[in-house]
């Protein structure tokens, strides 16, 4: 198997890696659950999920990956998944709504958008209404704040007294 990986850049053994029902394989997803408890972010999330696979597949099927190959071919696989269609007729029968569109990217953008009185794509319009009658009347009686309490539950000491 190692003679596979040598004689084709490791892309048979790649695809192999990436088509591995992962899943549905229970012993893989308890090790990667115990893994994860440290990630942090989404990004080292994704770097340890690759990393476990590498691992894993290595030692289950006796097929070294070089993890760093990898990792660059899943990056070419993305980046060819990501290259521009040419625009059919059933794409541009169809416009971009306002929920199609990506948030903005910076916090700046935002606040254009706000001074200029646009929608922010991703935020939901809340109109501005109040809803009458609907509030129910107290039940309780109001609860005495404790310098409205009744003059006779405490006498007023002598001390504190006026002559």
């Amino acid at each position: 198997m190692a003679e596979l990986q040598s004689s084709s850049d490791g892309t048979a053994v790649f695809q192999q890696l990436d088509n591995y029902d992962w899943d549905h394989d229970n012993e893989f997803q308890t090790a990667l659950a115990s893994i994860l408890r440290s990630a942090t972010t989404p990004e080292q999330t994704a770097h340890l999920t690759i990393r476990a696979r590498c691992y894993y597949y290595t030692r289950k099927f006796k097929t070294p990956v070089n993890f760093e190959a990898y990792q660059t071919w899943i990056q070419s696989q993305r980046h060819a998944a990501s290259k521009p269609q040419s625009a059919t007729p059933a794409d541009s029968a169809h416009p971009p709504s306002i929920g199609d569109a990506p948030p903005p990217v910076s916090f700046a953008e935002i606040c254009a958008l706000i001074a200029e009185g646009k929608p922010i794509p991703g935020i939901k319009d809340i109109p501005d209404t109040i809803l009458e009658g609907q509030g129910t009347e107290a039940q309780a009686p109001r609860r005495k704040k404790p310098w409205e309490k009744d003059a006779t539950a405490a006498p007023t000491p002598s001390w504190a007294a006026r002559s």
